[in-house]
């Protein structure tokens, strides 16, 4: 028996493109940290592909690896937190300064 008729099957998403090789070691890093539109932007540069087939890269690597998908859902979710922290900040503070010129 061959090899190759022993490893499990591969799992692809449809319809996304097969990654072939590793992406660039800076546009893995620029997935951990949680910059997914970087990745997208260098992967355009690096590899002189269209918006949509840079997208499709990402994602496919992106899902094949569950570790890499819930840092960047945590990094959004602290994101948005911290959006929210702020507009909550500048909400209270205009009230605050609308108080004291009334």
């Amino acid at each position: 028996m061959p090899p190759a008729s022993v490893q499990p099957a591969v799992c692809e998403i449809p319809g996304a493109p097969v990654v072939h090789g590793p992406l660039p070691q800076a546009v893995v890093t620029a997935l951990w940290r949680g910059q997914v539109v970087e990745a997208i932007t260098l992967v355009r540069v690096e590899q002189n592909i269209g918006l949509q087939a840079a997208r499709d890269l990402v994602s496919a690597y992106v899902q094949m690896r569950p570790a890499l998908r819930s840092r960047i859902a945590k990094t959004q979710a602290d994101a948005r937190e911290g959006l929210l922290r702020w507009l909550i900040f500048l909400i209270a503070g205009g009230v605050g300064l609308t108080y004291l010129l009334i």
